[in-house]
């Protein structure tokens, strides 16, 4: 694998969870929060939180789960 490139089952996993960076920032935006707010809201980093915005990487698991359900409410 070459640097840089996402394993096959990463990519799948990426271009599935592709509506998760629209929701979440539609929900910072709904709250009227910036990134750092939203950031300490969710407790994670402003840095992490970036990265899911921009789709460069996505929480996995329980964590996903909880994400997905604080940004429903």
């Amino acid at each position: 694998m070459a640097f840089g490139t996402l394993p096959e089952h990463a990519r799948h996993q990426r271009f599935a969870a592709g509506a998760f960076p629209r929701r979440l920032r539609a929900w910072r935006e709904r709250n009227n929060l910036s990134q750092s707010e939203a950031a300490l809201t969710l407790q994670i980093s402003k840095r992490t939180l970036q990265e899911w915005e921009q789709d460069r990487a996505a929480p996995r698991g329980f964590a996903r789960t909880a994400i997905e359900k604080a940004i429903r409410a």
